[in-house]
C-alpha cells in the first residue's frame, strides 16, 4: 500500500520539476556525490485504528469471490461489457481508477453492460468494475487508518533546497485534492486486495536540515504529512464453483 502513495504522488512531482532533477521513493538515500539536487518521496508507515474490545475480529464481514475487469477507453467510447467468462455482478464501478462512479447519475447497468453517460478521457485503463460472486472463506474487513508521508528536497545550499521544495510542495498540496481510492496493486489471483479509501491528507510541518555526504554538504527541505482513510482488506480462499450453460436439454422416453 506504501509503494502505491509513494507512485501516486511520484508521477505528479515528476512533472513539476525540472527534467534533470531526479525524482525517487521508498527510504532515503540522500543524493549522490555527482547530485546537485534530488526530490524523495516517502510512506514510511500505515497504521491501523484497532477494534474496540479485545475481539481483532470484529469488524470482520463475509468474504465473496470478487473480479476486477478494466478496460482502455478511447474519448468516445461509453459501453463497457462484461466478459462472458467473468464472474459475478458488478457491484462498483470507478473511472478513473480510484474514482467511485455513481449508479443511476454516472452510469447505468444493463445486463452485463456498464454504460457511462459521459465517454471516459482516453486512457490505457480508463474505467475499473469490481465484480462480486460466490460467498468464499476468508473476511472482508474496514479500518480507519493513517499514513505518514514525507517530500524532500536536496540541494548543495539552503537556497537550492528551498527553491526546489517551493515547487514540490504545491505540487503535493494539488495532488493531494485529488486523491482517489488507492488500489495496492496485489495480483489479481492472489486471493487479497487492499485498498486505502476516500484519502485526505494535510500538511503537519516543514522543516529544514543540513548533511554532510562525503566530502560535499548538502541542505535539505522537507514536508511532512499524514494521510487518513479507510484501509480495506478483502481475504478470500479457495476457488468459486465453476458456472455452466445449458445449451441443450432432451426428453428421455
Amino acid at each position: 500500500m506504501l509503494v502505491a502513495i509513494e507512485s501516486y504522488f511520484h508521477d505528479a512531482l515528476l512533472a513539476a520539476v525540472p527534467d534533470t532533477v531526479d525524482v525517487t521513493t521508498g527510504p532515503s538515500r540522500g543524493p549522490g556525490a555527482e547530485a546537485t539536487l534530488l526530490v524523495e518521496v516517502f510512506a514510511s508507515g500505515l497504521k491501523l485504528e484497532l477494534p474496540q474490545g479485545e475481539d481483532l475480529a470484529a469488524q470482520r464481514e463475509t468474504a465473496f469471490f470478487t473480479q476486477v475487469q478494466r478496460w482502455k477507453t478511447d474519448g468516445k467510447r461509453v459501453d463497457f461489457v462484461v466478459p462472458a467468462t467473468a464472474l459475478g455482478q458488478v457491484v462498483d464501478v470507478e473511472s478513473p481508477p480510484g474514482r467511485p462512479l455513481r449508479r443511476g447519475d454516472d452510469y447505468a447497468l444493463e445486463e452485463r453492460t456498464v454504460r457511462l453517460y459521459r465517454p471516459p478521457a482516453s486512457a490505457e485503463v480508463g474505467v475499473v468494475a469490481f465484480l462480486r460472486g460466490e460467498r468464499a472463506a476468508g473476511f472482508r474487513e474496514r479500518r480507519r487508518c493513517e499514513v505518514s508521508l514525507v517530500t524532500r528536497a536536496w540541494g548543495r545550499d539552503a537556497h537550492a533546497a528551498d527553491t526546489l521544495l517551493a515547487s514540490v510542495l504545491p505540487a503535493t498540496l494539488i495532488a493531494s485534492s485529488d486523491l482517489g481510492n488507492l488500489d495496492a496493486g496485489l495480483a489479481d489471483d492472489s486471493g487479497v486486495r487492499l485498498r486505502l479509501l476516500r484519502p485526505v491528507m494535510s500538511l503537519l510541518g516543514i522543516q529544514r536540515s543540513g548533511e554532510q555526504r562525503g566530502e560535499t554538504f548538502f541542505c535539505r527541505a522537507q514536508a511532512e504529512f499524514l494521510l487518513r482513510g479507510e484501509l480495506e482488506q478483502l481475504v478470500t480462499m479457495g476457488e468459486p464453483e465453476p458456472e455452466g450453460l445449458i445449451r441443450e436439454v432432451r426428453r428421455v422416453d
